[in-house]
This record gives structure tokens, C-alpha cells and sequence, in this order.
């Protein structure tokens, strides 16, 4: 993905607090435009307080200033569930010794995945997010059945 400015990096920032804010409290942390790096993170619980929170929502992403503009250059999109156990989570971002993957993390509410990295396609934060919330209200456990282990770059 690739902002073409500074306006329409806040403009993104906006819509996705607005997105995020119609599920649950939200919190925004953004290390700003001044250095060539930026991340910009946001938090979501839900439900909203003073309810008990059954689900956090955290999504990190980091950019890089490419001339006037902003280039993705990874991304953390994570999903916990309070209620039953388990995450879910969308990264993109340098393995040990490797390029950025795209992968998944799967840990279902009872027990451990069998491998701690699962094939992925890349996905738009909003993207995840709707699979996340919709996993959320819908109340049903994190499930990695089907999954298929990520395969060392190179196989």
C-alpha cells in the first residue's frame, strides 16, 4: 500500500478509527511523520467499558516516507479472544533470518498449533478486522483446523 501524502495518511488513520470505535474503545499511537519511519498502532477492546472485555483487537502498522508519501513496509493484525481463549493474527514482517512473509498465527483456546507460523495472503487492516469482529460477534472459538504450515522461503 502506498499513501500518497501526508493528508491522505491522516485520512486513513481517521477512517480506520471510525471503523474501529462503532466495536469497542479505541486507542491510537502514532510516532508521526517528522522521522522516515512510522508506525501507527491502534487498540481496540470490546465490548465497550465499563463491560467486561471479552476481545482485544490490536493492529500495528509500519511505513517508510517515500518522497512525499508513505509506503507499508509491514504490519501485525491481531486478534485475542478473552471469552474462550485463543488468537488469531495477520503478519507481515521479517522472519529470523528471512525476508518479510506474509504468515498467520493460530492458537485455539484449548492446547497449542502444532507449528507457530501458517500460511497467509496479504490483507488490508480493515480486512482483517472484519474477519476478526465478525469471528467476535458471532462467539465462536478461534478454530486453526485446516491451516496449513508456512514452508521455509526457497521450498
Amino acid at each position: 500500500m502506498r499513501l500518497r501524502d501526508d493528508h491522505a495518511f491522516e485520512q486513513r488513520k481517521a477512517t480506520i478509527v471510525a471503523v474501529l470505535d462503532d466495536d469497542g474503545d479505541v486507542l491510537l499511537a502514532d510516532t508521526g511523520k517528522a522521522a522516515p519511519e512510522r508506525a501507527v498502532r491502534f487498540e481496540l477492546a470490546a465490548p465497550r467499558h465499563p463491560l467486561a472485555e471479552l476481545g482485544r483487537f490490536r493492529y500495528g502498522e509500519v511505513f517508510h516516507r517515500d518522497g512525499a508519501g508513505w509506503v507499508l513496509t509491514s504490519y501485525t493484525y491481531d486478534y485475542l479472544d478473552l471469552e474462550h481463549g485463543g488468537r488469531l493474527a495477520y503478519h507481515w514482517h521479517p522472519l529470523p533470518g528471512g525476508p518479510a512473509v506474509h504468515h498467520l498465527h493460530c492458537r485455539p483456546p484449548v492446547g497449542r498449533p502444532s507449528v507457530s507460523h501458517f500460511r497467509a495472503y496479504e490483507v488490508d487492516l480493515l480486512e482483517a478486522h472484519e474477519e476478526f469482529a465478525r469471528l467476535f460477534a458471532s462467539g465462536t472459538p478461534i478454530d486453526c483446523t485446516g491451516l496449513r504450515p508456512l514452508r521455509p522461503v526457497g521450498d
